[in-house]
């Protein structure tokens, strides 16, 4: 029986969701424990590096797809179509954690400096 070997493509693809998943979950703070605000970077400057990080990561995981496509369309006929598929849903999988992780991350910007007077 031969066993499958790991593809360094997809550990990258692992980091790159794990990253997005730690990241999205952090609340950006511009404002000081005392509640003094130290800058003017607000809610809009979050959501701008949210928007930033997806951009990033949704880079990263187009040239990740179509590599891993390219080795797909490399392989003999009988493993491609498998591989094709197991990548497709690799990917829409990778996009939809994306999506959700931007989600997350802006709303996590609609929370910066709140906090319970008393």
């Amino acid at each position: 029986m031969k066993h499958a070997r790991l593809n360094p493509v997809w550990i990258v693809a692992g980091a790159v969701v794990i990253a997005l998943v730690a990241l999205a979950g952090c609340t950006f703070m511009g404002d000081s424990l005392t509640g003094v605000k130290v800058s003017g970077a607000g809610p809009t400057t979050c959501i701008k590096s949210c928007n930033d990080l997806y951009n990033m990561l949704y880079n990263d995981e187009q040239k990740l797809h179509q590599t891993n496509v390219e080795g797909c369309q490399a392989m003999a006929q009988p493993g491609k179509a498998n591989c094709l598929a197991a990548e497709d849903a690799r990917h829409t999988a990778a996009m939809t954690s994306l999506g959700n992780g931007k989600i997350d991350c802006q709303n996590n910007c609609h929370r910066q400096g709140t906090g319970s007077a008393g």
